[in-house]
């Protein structure tokens, strides 16, 4: 009968998942607000669309081609180019242990030309290790004109 309840309880352990969480950490809110500075820096200085398309991950190209992210790229380009940015709101959360996941979202009040935009990130970190966009989102008030 020992051997029933010590095999038991070995099983129960092992099918447990131990997780840790963080949500909202400033060390996480920098690690992620990396990408989204990269990108905008790629935008005004950058001149190779592949350092662009390294910042997304898998994820995002499997609903969106680089075909349609040129397209959006093109849009913004036009409303204007980026002049500065600045971030209005963030929210991470971070899950470590046997369920591991990382989850990060950011949104910007971006001045193009004379218009401004409101842009928010959702990002993740792959199997590697490597935070990448798998969200980007471009929305413009065109009440205010």
């Amino acid at each position: 009968m020992k051997k029933f309840y010590l095999l038991f309880i070995s099983f129960i352990l092992i099918s447990c998942s131990f997780n840790e969480f963080y949500k909202d950490r400033e060390s996480d809110k920098k690690d992620g607000e990396k990408i989204p500075q990269k990108f905008y820096w790629e935008l005004r200085y950058g001149d190779n669309k592949e350092d662009i398309y390294k910042l997304f991950g898998e994820k995002f190209f499997t609903v969106t081609d680089k075909g349609k992210l040129d397209e959006l790229l093109e849009v913004t380009n036009k409303i204007g180019p980026v002049q500065e940015y600045n971030l209005v709101k963030w929210e991470t959360m971070i899950v470590k242990g046997t369920n591991a996941r990382s989850q990060y979202f950011y949104v910007y009040d971006v001045k193009r030309g004379s218009e401004k935009t409101e842009e928010s990130f959702t990002l993740e970190k792959d199997k590697d290790g490597n935070i990448q966009i798998v969200g980007y989102r471009v929305n413009q008030n065109f009440s205010n004109k």
